[in-house]
């Protein structure tokens, strides 16, 4: 393996120590580099029984024979570490490097292995397992011990760990000080492939800093770090012995350290002197800078006044009090910097990312807002409706939002995360399996799991219309804004469109544009401009037919026509000899008509649903899609339908045209003269239009 140039991979707090050898001088007392390990540099080492220098490294526990439940120490015999400086004013810095490589055997990990300070160079006693090679049951936490260890851990052994693919700081105990889950960065010790590891410890600051490296499958490198503060002396005593140590337990695996260098630092007084001038030297070229730099930053002022009078009146206007303010550097730590092996998806409105916030401990979803030159005042508009919409609701089957970020031209939101992910992805899972043997078959979406989502997403629209303290349209309802938990229930998200209705006297909402996803839209929404209750009932109906079906309206759907009952479906050909295609409306609806409901259920479910479930959603699903708007049942009754075993509504055989204006009591909202359309920019007069549902598109 390459080892990843230091300049570039170390984080702060190795900088740091860094620093301190770029002004410093080396310590002669210690210092060596092995490149590699070769049979010529036993001498330079102390093993356990079972530790040996093999295939060109350390292996620190057996690679042959009897491998379960062993232990083992490797010590650098050379020399010992000096706790103090040659002054004894200050405890000894140092850096350290090394590849460690942790290969499972059978398949299976287990248990871990550790870098350490210590003055107890010798293996204790039943320390296989847990235990790592550092201590055993009888000493752990035992302050004779006298070790500071970095483990890199690969079982989760007991239940404060994380999960069994971290680093943590260990003092005198195997129960980790401060942990640092791995998976979350994509790095996997146990993977068998290279990790790069770079350790330094300032004596002045005490600050002592881990970095890993280990490069992607797909290219580019995976990073994690980690740092305290720690006084070593509170541990350790003068002479201390470099270790490696590990374990193996029920499992099995080979740990391999491949390359290691280390180097003390010492800062005396002639290092003080040099730096001093150094410091001068510094200093006088930053007066000199800081003359211009103080003109560029009031030219930078004066230019982005405008920019930050809008950024303090966006915060002005978001009023939620429960979600958290992040600062931006937070999220861009816990998103590696937005990096692109951490993309979860992307929409219309911005691209959402995996991060972990280290201070909540906490995975979570950071939705970075588009932010157009063109539409930067439509993509404001959204930040907030999102951030006044959802922070005041609170159920069961809703996506909670944990806080928001507004500094400079970023607009981010901090959403919790669910690892199953979108329930596009599943429910198209089968699409994908030929390239990724990782996606989650779409067969475990059993009509049960099918159906219990169906529930739980109309049991969060009930609560947008009808249970929250201002009812709230959400606009873009789709699989890919419904999340799953590990137990599949529905968590209805993406509130970037969602608008709130104001108890005025006067319960509609006008927008500007048409808004929402083609497929999804409802017939009066390109007359009107105009989302409503009815409009969500409508885009819910549609939901409902692609989750009973597998099919995506926003694609063409072959509508066949067998002549047999077959359930693989009906097959039906132009004239020129290509299959005809509709929206997954007019197919349900065709379905439907001949008497078929039944055959719209995805032919992966193979026949194994509940009849009259399936049934009761498609007849359910026509109602919601009915042409009419006044026709359709509200969201309540939908509820009704689905959870209390009302009556299913009985939609007409045959799909009704559409009619503008409607028939019909008006209901849940105040539709203009719709007479009055715009086309080009000039007013046309229409009191009736007659359309098909692929007739309809959208912006």
């Amino acid at each position: 393996m390459t080892i990843p140039n230091t300049n570039s991979m170390l984080s702060f707090s190795c900088m740091v120590s860094a620093a301190i050898v770029i002004l410093g001088r080396t310590c002669s007392c210690l210092h060596f580099t092995f490149p590699s390990f070769n049979p010529g540099n036993r001498d330079d080492f102390s093993f356990s029984p079972g530790s040996a220098i093999s295939n060109n490294s350390l292996q620190i526990t057996p690679n042959a024979g009897n491998m379960s439940h062993r232990s083992g120490r490797v010590v650098y015999a050379r020399e010992t570490l000096k706790l103090w400086n040659s002054k004894r004013t200050a405890l000894t810095s140092f850096r350290t490097e090394f590849v460690l490589n942790i290969l499972p055997q059978n398949g299976t990990a287990g248990e871990g292995m550790a870098f350490m300070l210590t003055n107890n160079p010798s293996l204790p006693s039943d320390s296989s397992g847990q235990w790592l090679g550092i201590c055993n049951s009888q000493r752990d936490g035992a302050k004779t011990n006298r070790v500071v260890a970095v483990e890199f851990d690969t079982r989760q052994s007991y239940a404060d760990e994380f999960d069994g693919n971290h680093f943590g700081f260990d003092f005198n105990s195997i129960k980790s000080f401060r942990q640092y889950p791995l998976s979350n960065q994509s790095i996997i010790l146990a993977s068998g492939s290279d990790v790069w590891v770079s350790m330094a410890y300032n004596g002045t600051t005490g600050l002592f800093g881990v970095d890993l490296v280990q490069h992607s499958t797909i290219g580019g490198q995976l990073k994690s770090s980690g740092s305290l503060i720690v006084n070593l002396s509170h541990y350790l005593a003068d002479d201390i012995y470099l270790v490696f140590a590990g374990s193996t337990g029920d499992f099995t695996q080979l740990n391999q350290i491949k390359s290691w260098n280390f180097t003390t630092v010492e800062n005396d007084a002639t290092v003080g002197i040099r730096v001093g001038i150094k410091v001068f030297l510094a200093i006088a070229a930053l007066v000199i800078f800081s003359t211009c730099l103080v003109g560029v930053f009031f030219m930078w002022r004066r230019l982005t006044r405008q920019r930050r009078l809008a950024n303090r009146n966006l915060e002005k206007m978001i009023d939620a009090h429960g979600p958290v303010k992040f600062k931006l550097r937070e999220l861009r730590r816990a998103t590696a910097n937005f990096s692109p092996t951490r993309k979860l998806g992307r929409g219309g409105s911005g691209t959402v990312y995996l991060g972990h916030i280290n201070r909540m401990n906490l995975e979570v979803a950071v939705k970075r807002v588009s932010m157009g030159n063109a539409d930067s005042n439509r993509g404001e508009q959204e930040f907030v409706a999102e951030v006044n919409t959802i922070s005041k609701l609170s159920h069961r089957n809703l996506v909670k939002l944990i806080g928001w970020c507004h500094e400079g031209s970023e607009l981010l939101l901090v959403y919790e995360y669910f690892p199953m992910g979108s329930l596009d992805k599943l429910l198209y899972a089968s699409a994908r399996e030929s390239n990724s043997s990782s996606e989650i078959s779409a067969l475990e979406l059993t009509w049960d799991r099918r159906y219990k989502i169906i529930c739980g997403v109309a049991s969060a629209l009930d609560y947008l219309h009808h249970g929250s303290s201002k009812r709230v349209l959400h606009r873009d309802v789709k699989p890919s804004n419904v999340m799953l938990d590990e137990d599949y229930n529905a968590r209805v998200g993406d509130f970037g469109l969602a608008r709130v209705i104001q108890y005025d006297g006067i319960t509609h909402h006008s927008t500007q544009a048409v808004a929402g996803t083609r497929g999804y839209m409802a017939y009066e929404c390109f007359f009107t401009g105009r989302a409503s209750l009815d409009t969500d009932v409508y885009a819910f109906g549609v939901f409902i037919m692609e989750v009973v079906s597998g099919r995506s309206p926003s694609s063409a759907v072959k509508y066949e026509y067998m002549h047999d009952s077959d359930h693989r479906g009906m097959e039906d050909y132009s004239s020129d000899g290509h299959p005809l295609t509709m929206h997954i409306v007019d197919w349900t609806w065709s379905l439907y008509g001949e008497g078929k409901a039944l055959h719209a259920a995805d032919r992966l479910l193979d026949g194994e649903f509940e009849q009259t479930q399936v049934d009761c959603a498609v007849r359910l699903a026509l109602a919601c899609c009915h042409p009419n708007p006044r026709e359709r049942p509200s969201i309540r009754t939908v509820v009704q339908v689905l959870i209390d075993g009302a009556p299913v509504p009985e939609p007409p055989v045959n799909k009704p045209a559409f009619v503008w204006p409607p028939g019909g009591n008006q209901r849940e909202i105040e539709l203009p003269d719709v007479g009055l359309l715009f086309t080009g920019g000039a007013r046309q007069q229409n009191s009736f239009c007659s359309m098909t549902s692929t007739s309809l598109t959208a912006r």
